[in-house]
């Protein structure tokens, strides 16, 4: 084949090499084109799925800042009972009183710390807004004595 090659005329070659060349430069090409097109499409994905996350994150956002507004009906008695057995505390005492535009929930809490932690960063998660005011926590022998005050202004009507 390459005697048959060299037995044509020069003008033959140079086209012949010309018509491989370019051929080999357009298969090049469009395959740079399609890779290109496959990574803007990636790219295309990837900013929906970012901008639906924010989007999501913004509808968080405004749960949250709607419910900081309104704190009383944010979480109840049962609520906060649940949360307590969920995160392995045991509630000693609770004790509800109103004073002027506040209402206030005394509570008393044995368990560990860690799960102390756990129910406030479940609060957060759940986007409740809690006001803790005199938080004490005493260590007891195989346990921790958590006291802590739940502030809530009233809702007016």
């Amino acid at each position: 084949m390459m005697s048959d090659f060299l037995s044509r005329p020069i003008w033959q070659q140079y086209l012949i090499i010309m018509m491989l060349s370019v051929t080999v430069v357009l298969i090049g090409y469009f395959l740079f084109i399609q890779d290109i097109k496959q990574q803007i499409e990636q790219q295309a994905n990837l900013y929906h799925e970012k901008k639906a996350e924010i989007e999501l994150l913004e509808s968080k956002l405004r749960r949250y800042q709607a419910s900081k507004e309104s704190l009383l009906s944010l979480i109840s008695e049962n609520e906060l009972a649940l949360a307590f057995e969920s995160n392995r505390l045991k509630l000693i005492s609770f004790k509800r009183y109103q004073a002027e535009s506040t209402v206030n929930w005394d509570i008393q809490l044995h368990g560990q710390f860690a799960d102390f932690i756990s129910l406030i960063s479940s609060f957060d998660d759940n986007y409740y807004y809690l006001d803790f005011q005199n938080l004490k926590i005493t260590n007891q022998e195989t346990y921790l004595q958590i006291t802590f005050t739940l502030s809530f202004k009233e809702e007016l009507e």
